[in-house]
């Protein structure tokens, strides 16, 4: 075997209706067309694809619920995807139920899967893909603590969910400021009185520590657990593979940008540092998702990692039905419809919609030649959004990938080449799309 891949990468699908159906379209086209031509192709599933089998999962929701019906399944394998992550922090909207009806449909059409299962060993496990070009596998987890899986033991059945990679997160606070902060919360009564300051204390939960320091910092501490548990899947994966995919879907912004960047365009230091340890043992590819914007591109040990790709599609305000829990958080009765739900969402002050980073983004084809990176080309998208009209008068196609051209192209690929800048990496601007050559 001649050790030549040819992989497609995109980021976050929160899709909810058939995208394929555009396929004919000129700006369309040709993306569909890259999906199908490559070796292999993956995207981030950020959906659960069921009929409401399921129930809302409740306790820990405080965005959107993701549903798609059975149909999206086909149209994704339709379309070209081979390979999907499911853990992301919508795998469990619907509880169990959904996972389980979202399993059997991937199935059903043949699109494999990693990242979620009915128990914590197999939503670790890697999943394989067979082709010409040789086995490739896939790890997938998500630092969000929301439906994560647990293990099985002999007398107890284990706990369906996601892979995690969780983070307990310090914040340490200098003598003064410690010393404030703990003032307030025994002012609202957070603390019990007493004469003695603590060193440490948990807040607003478990996960989540205010510690004395001699700076102001925050600090993701990794759960030892998940990280040995995820570099073993992967090196399990390897073994059994010619190439391994790991992707993070990672919520987690970095910490004081660096003048000219956003701490969302950052991934944390602690996420980055893991990153390295995955292609060290032996990831031939790290893909980042779930922030929703991109995130800069580094070249590590000749392996790439892709902090995150952005959205391939966004149709978030396009699920036909919610629960009742969204509509009590928005203080909406029974009589409200999902489309006044999302309006609501969406009016002032609310501002996420209109941040153009959400609508432009990149597809990533990947070439191996000999086993050995050879070139990376970034194909510039737009979803399909205007931000001179409200939402709500494109609802129905906002969020549909398509390819940029001229200016709005070598927008986005300098936008991606000033992230990449903090990590070494040149982009070269050629006929449309961004060049990494190794």
């Amino acid at each position: 075997m001649n050790k030549d891949l040819s992989l497609l990468c995109v980021g976050d699908a929160f899709i909810a209706r058939k995208i394929g159906v555009y396929g004919n379209q000129a700006d369309i086209k040709p993306l569909f067309k890259k999906i199908k031509d490559a070796d292999v192709s993956f995207i981030n599933l950020e959906i659960a694809i069921h009929n409401y089998e399921g129930f809302p999962i409740g306790e820990g929701k405080s965005d959107a619920y993701g549903q798609a019906d059975p149909i999206v399944a086909d149209d994704l394998k339709e379309l070209g995807f081979d390979l999907c992550s499911q853990a992301n922090n919508h795998a469990m909207d619907y509880s169990y139920g959904g996972l389980e009806a979202t399993i059997k449909n991937l199935d059903r059409v043949g699109l494999v899967h990693a990242g979620a299962g009915k128990n914590l060993a197999e939503a670790r496990e890697a999943a394989y893909l067979d082709t010409p070009k040789g086995i490739v596998s896939l790890v997938s987890a998500c630092t969000y603590n929301l439906g994560v899986a647990s293990h099985a033991r002999i007398d107890m059945p284990g706990r369906p969910g996601i892979n995690p990679l969780r983070y307990r997160t310090n914040y340490y606070l200098t003598s003064e400021y410690y010393t404030q902060f703990m003032n307030i919360l025994r002012q609202l009564d957070v603390l019990r009185q007493s004469g003695k300051e603590p060193e440490n204390i948990r807040f607003p939960n478990r996960d989540t520590y205010f510690v004395k320091g001699s700076e102001n910092k925050r600090v993701l501490m990794p759960n030892k657990s998940d990280q040995e548990g995820n570099i073993k899947a992967v090196k399990t994966a390897k073994k059994l593979s010619d190439w391994c995919i790991f992707t993070l879907h990672d919520h987690y912004s970095g910490m004081k940008a660096p003048t000219g960047y956003r701490n969302l365009e950052l991934p944390p230091d602690e996420v980055k540092e893991f990153a390295h340890k995955i292609i060290d043992t032996g990831a031939d590819i790290y893909v980042g998702h779930g922030p929703h914007i991109m995130r800069g591109i580094e070249i590590y040990n000749g392996k790439p990692i892709f902090y995150s790709l952005g959205n391939f599609v966004f149709q978030s305000t396009l699920i036909r039905k919610q629960p009742g829990d969204l509509f009590d958080q928005w203080e909406l009765t029974t009589e409200y419809s999902t489309p006044e739900l999302y309006e609501k969402r969406e009016a002032p002050p609310a501002t996420f919609f209109e941040d153009p980073a959400y609508w432009e983004s990149i597809i990533a084809e990947v070439e191996f030649k000999s086993g050995k990176l050879r070139e990376i080309r970034l194909i510039p998208i737009i979803l399909d959004y205007d931000s001179n009209k409200p939402l709500a008068e494109q609802r129905t196609h906002a969020g549909v990938p398509r390819l940029a051209i001229g200016e709005k192209a070598e927008k986005i690929i300098q936008k991606i080449k000033h992230l990449s800048q903090l990590y070494g990496t040149k982009i070269d601007y050629r006929e449309g799309i961004g060049i990494i050559s190794n």
